[in-house]
């Protein structure tokens, strides 16, 4: 039975942004996780950000590159699996706020089973069962962990600012020095977390998808994690700029990403650069929510 990979992508996309958006007001309670003090501080962070990215595209090329797929592979795990427990607790007390809501009720020792829990349970389906909805998964709470994180650091205005940077380097690393897809080959080769896969149809393994067959080989849509993280850090500080009026600054930075992603879907040749599409969709988004409160 077929499915609609575009379909689940916008879905994904939707679903993560709204669950950062909850997931950053936990942080934003807690102490250590504040908004840049000043144009300058968040100046270095938005350097900060774009040159660790592109470090770590370095050096986890050049590492695969020369035979060290297993040291690459173990840093990979235990980042992504410290982001994990770091997301896991703002969303082990959402979910037992929703459980006060409906019996009126909660333990301490649920959040923290919760808090634990998805950490370990991750862990082992990451080394033993490394199927696409395991790397989906993953993905979710990275991005919402990333998304809610900095959607919190930055001001809406330097948002737009970092997700213009990487619009042009997305657009740079894909169709130029093409490191982009020599990145995300390395991903699906060494099992790592770094891209969604969307099955076209039941029955898809991990064992069937590589760069090489594509699409129309897998019958798998790829999207990555940046993809759905950086415009939903667009949609979270939207939401936090425009608190006193917080349905258009959320839901028009979701509409414009998810406009920007239906016009990747059907204009972009493959492999394509899905920043400069999202992005700019999110950034008009909230540069139209930001318009309409102040004029009407």
């Amino acid at each position: 039975m077929k499915k609609i990979p575009e379909g689940f992508a916008v879905i994904l996309f939707t679903f993560t942004s709204l669950l950062a958006i909850l997931v950053s007001q936990v942080f934003s309670s807690q102490e250590g996780v504040h908004s840049a003090s000043s144009g300058t501080q968040s100046i270095l962070y938005i350097i900060l950000f774009t040159a660790m990215t592109v470090i770590f595209s370095a050096a986890v090329l050049f590492v695969a590159r020369r035979k060290g797929m297993r040291i690459v592979k173990g840093l990979f795990m235990v980042l992504s699996l410290y982001v994990i427990f770091v997301v896991s607790l703002p969303i082990s007390i959402i979910l037992v706020t929703a459980q006060v809501y409906v019996i009126n009720s909660y333990s301490i020792l649920e959040v923290y089973a919760i808090w634990f829990g998805i950490p370990v349970i991750m862990a082992y389906l990451l080394l033993f069962r490394r199927e696409w909805y395991v790397m989906n998964t993953v993905g979710i709470l990275l991005c919402v962990g990333l998304s809610s994180i900095w959607g919190i650091t930055l001001n809406a205005w330097y948002t737009v600012l970092l997700l213009s940077i990487f619009a042009v380097y997305d657009y740079i690393a894909v169709y130029r020095t093409k490191h982009m897809i020599d990145l995300a080959d390395v991903s699906i080769k060494g099992g790592m977390p770094m891209l969604f896969y969307i099955p076209e149809r039941r029955g898809t393994s991990m064992h069937d998808v590589s760069i090489e067959s594509g699409r129309e080989g897998s019958g798998t849509m790829l999207l990555g994690f940046g993809d759905v993280a950086l415009p939903s850090i667009m949609v979270v500080s939207s939401a936090i700029y425009g608190s006193y009026s917080l349905f258009p600054f959320i839901i028009l930075p979701i509409v414009g990403a998810v406009a920007g992603m239906i016009l990747l879907f059907i204009f972009a040749r493959k492999p394509a650069p899905g920043l400069p599409y999202i992005n700019a969709g999110a950034i008009l988004g909230f540069l139209l929510a930001f318009l309409i409160s102040v004029y009407l």
